[in-house]
């Protein structure tokens, strides 16, 4: 899930998304994007560890990888803008397909799912 987030932050870049414009800074971009990174490679040690909030942190992130994924497409399909408008749907689908197993994943091996 991680790689293909890091690889639509890629894509983003490349095809110039409008977020990046409206940041006014690409720095500023790839700093609030380091620091989703950082908060999900803690969130990676924590699933291992198996506290509990990371299960729900993680069906968290799935679903905000989702409707990224899906939000990138459907902005695109709606303005038709992909370059300089709403680049990231390529690498979007997989977001969307990894979250959606993310999502499962965590509510099923989530610890002491089944108390009270």
């Amino acid at each position: 899930m991680l790689f293909l987030h890091i690889s639509h932050v890629f894509e983003e870049i490349w095809g110039e998304f409008t977020a990046i414009d409206v940041m006014d800074s690409l720095g500023l971009f790839l700093t609030v994007n380091l620091v989703i990174f950082a908060l999900v490679l803690i969130l990676l040690y924590t699933l291992i560890v198996g506290k509990r909030w990371a299960f729900i942190a993680a069906q968290v992130y799935a679903v905000a990888m989702i409707v990224n994924g899906i939000g990138h497409n459907a902005m695109v399909l709606i303005t038709g803008r992909y370059f300089g408008g709403f680049a990231g749907s390529i690498s979007g689908v997989g977001l969307a397909i990894a979250g959606v197993l993310l999502f499962i994943f965590a509510r099923a091996e989530m610890p002491g799912k089944h108390l009270g």
